[in-house]
């Protein structure tokens, strides 16, 4: 009796290990675009949108500030956040498209949001003014 209560705890404790590791995995530091699983080529246009109120959304169509974006945002790296808890409003969100198809919405808060899923920047640092920049770079007037 005592030899198979011992085989049962090794056996949970053996596949509760394998279980936790698959979890690990699957927050490795990643780039938006791995996260998001989207081809930045695909990015038609974006939607920028501002949480304060003092903008309205603003479309950015314009192919080399699109690609000048996407490379402000290809350098983060982001591992999942595992105990997420809500944040209180945002400041900044871009909604990338591929023509009129949504394929990626991203919230910048702290942690990171994209589609839902919550991510911590773990390479670069997040900061409004940054985004503020870029975008009044593409339309001046964006407060």
């Amino acid at each position: 009796m005592l030899k198979r209560a011992a085989l049962i705890f090794i056996t949970i404790a053996f596949f509760s290990s394998l279980l936790m590791g698959c979890g690990d995995l699957q927050s490795k530091p990643q780039k938006i675009n791995e996260v998001a699983k989207i081809k930045y080529s695909e990015v038609t246009k974006i939607v920028f949108s501002d949480g304060r109120g003092k903008n309205k959304p603003f479309t950015l169509e314009d192919k080399k500030k699109i690609k000048e974006f996407i490379k402000l945002m290809a350098s983060y790296v982001l591992k999942k956040d595992k105990e997420h808890v809500d944040s209180v409003g945002w400041v900044h969100r871009a909604d990338l498209y591929n023509g009129d198809k949504n394929i990626i919405s991203i919230t910048f808060t702290k942690p990171l949001e994209i589609d839902g899923e919550y991510y911590d920047i773990v390479k670069g640092q997040l900061r409004n003014e940054n985004i503020d920049n870029f975008i009044r770079s593409a339309n001046p007037a964006w407060k």
